[in-house]
């Protein structure tokens, strides 16, 4: 709700049990929770509307159709959230992941991952003249494919120590991969085409303004998060954009 600076005009009650500032999803889902504990609770929010990144336009005149704003895909929302709060909102698997053109020695062409295990496979084989970088890429994801299944149930878990991460996930190569060492590291040593290094590496790179040997390892953080979604690592879009799951 919004109110006027220094007013409580619209405000139900002058003492409110918890005080939520931001109507964004993660906001919305905090208030959610609170309220069904039996807490009152106030949702402060600028805008007119609630969303946050989480919401769908129309921006074309005339044309009903909706568009995520912000946020674009789900992945990161626990089942157990979407269970507890009964939302409803349906969303459609993704049916390629990534298109990424090029041109070598004068030839125009694109890497396509997505559409089927066929036309991924031929795509890296017209890019790079061998099957060996899609064998080297299905090994890689299948690596984090189980490491996803592992890691995302902790999102609405205790906090883990370090080492008890680390007994969950049971695969030192994994873990030394993803937790102990630059992700650059593990992409030079199983990639040797840049073109795919680069596409594994956007997963990483994006938003982090970091590289991909940064001691920080903040890219390996933002890897991790791209990549355990759902406990699969799929990305999925919501039918109707963001807004139909605000």
């Amino acid at each position: 709700m919004t109110a006027d600076a220094g007013s409580s005009r619209g405000f139900a009650h002058d003492v409110y049990d918890a005080v939520i500032v931001g109507g964004g999803h993660n906001g919305l889902v905090a208030a959610a929770y609170l309220a069904r504990a039996g807490r009152s609770v106030l949702v402060l929010e600028r805008l007119g509307h609630t969303g946050g990144a989480a919401v769908s336009t129309r921006p074309f005149a005339g044309v009903d159709a909706r568009l995520s704003r912000y946020s674009y895909l789900v992945s990161l929302l626990p089942g157990k959230i979407v269970r507890d709060l009964g939302l409803r909102f349906r969303v459609r698997r993704r049916t390629v992941s990534s298109y990424t053109p090029f041109e070598r020695d004068g030839r125009p062409g694109g890497l396509l991952v997505g559409g089927g295990e066929d036309r991924t496979r031929e795509s890296f084989a017209r890019l790079t003249g061998s099957d060996r970088e899609y064998e080297a890429w299905r090994a890689f994801y299948a690596t984090t494919g189980r490491l996803a299944g592992r890691v995302f149930p902790t999102l609405t878990e205790p906090l883990p120590t370090r080492a008890e991460l680390r007994a969950r996930i049971d695969d030192e190569q994994a873990w030394r991969m993803l937790f102990e060492e630059p992700l650059g590291r593990a992409v030079e040593e199983r990639f040797a085409d840049d073109l795919v290094r680069g596409v594994v590496l956007t997963d990483a790179l994006i938003g982090t303004f970091a590289d991909a040997h940064d001691a920080s390892l903040a890219q390996n953080r933002c890897f991790l998060y791209h990549v355990i979604g759902g406990g699969t690592g799929d990305w999925d879009v919501p039918v109707g954009g963001m807004g139909a799951l605000t």
